[in-house]
Formats: structure tokens, sequence, C-alpha cells
């Protein structure tokens, strides 16, 4: 496939995004914006109730949903999708980052610059320009950033998997993401300190288990 062809796919279906103003063109990403509820991002994409799965729910409710999209047929023909799947998730039920990742072959052929060149439509001009040396080395486990756009609320990363060439967007809510680490950190803390007494429980109750037997 040619180079042409495929950035006029990926032009085409990668983002939707509809704005009136520059603040909100960040946060938004295929009809869902970040601070959307559960049930309006359900709605928007057509999933259900069962779709979305908690991940921690204490101290506070941190929620996801794995959408993909569907393929559109028109006759015998295949509308491409170069997206293969995104990722939602939600704190306190609002939406706080997308992870959208693009299909190999949809991608295939894209440089860096390319790549750029495509968000800059929707995004503008990026804030980091990479520029490698002949002494950069790149980790084979960290993605490579080849596009950043933000703002004073939203961050949008575009993103390169050294060892397979896949590519990623996440657009996250720097706030919301700040909250829910914490969250996350203070329910780890949470469990650890509540394990010694779980397990006095249970051990317990296999003891009144025996005495019964």
């Amino acid at each position: 496939m040619s180079r042409v062809l495929i950035l006029t796919i990926v032009c085409a279906t990668t983002i939707a995004v509809s704005s009136t103003s520059a603040e909100s063109v960040l946060s938004r990403y295929r009809g869902v914006t970040l601070g959307d509820s559960v049930q309006v991002v359900v709605d928007q994409l057509k999933v259900t109730s069962s779709d979305v799965k908690v991940v921690h729910e204490r101290p506070t409710l941190i929620q996801r949903i794995t959408w993909r999209p569907r393929r559109l047929i028109s006759g015998s023909v295949v509308e491409p999708d170069p997206l293969s799947e995104m990722v939602l998730t939600f704190h306190l039920e609002r939406l706080a980052g997308i992870t959208a990742t693009y299909d190999l072959d949809r991608t295939k052929g894209l440089t860096n610059a390319d790549l750029r060149e495509l968000f800059t439509n929707s995004y503008g001009t990026s804030v980091l320009i990479p520029t490698p040396t002949r002494t950069t080395i790149v980790s084979r486990a960290e993605p490579e950033i080849i596009g950043r756009w933000d703002d004073a609320e939203t961050l949008v990363l575009l993103l390169r998997e050294p060892s397979t060439n896949r590519i990623t967007l996440t657009v996250t809510s720097i706030a919301t993401e700040r909250a829910m680490q914490e969250a996350i950190a203070d329910g780890l803390r949470l469990e650890a300190s509540e394990a010694p007494a779980r397990e006095l429980a249970r051990r317990a109750t296999e003891d009144a288990a025996l005495r019964e037997r």
C-alpha cells in the first residue's frame, strides 16, 4: 500500500474531532471527551454496561472499557479503520484517559514525521519534535514519544513501540490522572495494611471449620 493511500485512509478515520473552542480539541477523541460520564461513553460507543470493568474499588472507583471498532462493509468492500482498539479509563465515573492503539497494517510505512503531520491537522503543531542523533539510545522496553500536544488541562502523546512499531495515542486529563494515581497508591497501601487482619480471619475460619468437623 502506498504512503499516499495510507495517509488518506488514516486521515479519513483516525480522529473524529468536533469542537467549537481550542481548549476542548485535545480532550476529544472519537466522539467522546475527557470528563464524560460512564453512561455518556457507553451510549456514544454503543457498548453495554457489562463492558464496563471495575479496576479498583477503594478508596475511589476506577473503571475501564475496551472498545474495538466494527468494520463497515459497503457491498463487497470492507471500509478500513486504522484503530485496533481504544481503552477508556474512568475515575469516579468520569472519563480520565484514552489510549488508542492503531492497526499495524494500517500504519505500516508511515514515518514519525508522517504521523506528526497527520495529527497536526487536528491538534496543531507538536510541541515535541524529536531529532535523534547517533548517540541517542532508545529503550526497547519503553515507547518512543514522537509527538506531544498539551495545554493546562490535557496531555496528548503520540507513541511508537520500538519492538513492534505499533503506534499508540494517549489522551489524558492531567489533574484527574494525578488524582487517580494517588488513589491507586492509597488503595495498594490500604490492601497491604489490611492483609495481616485478613490472614488472621482466614486462619480463624479454617480453625473453626476443623473444630466443627
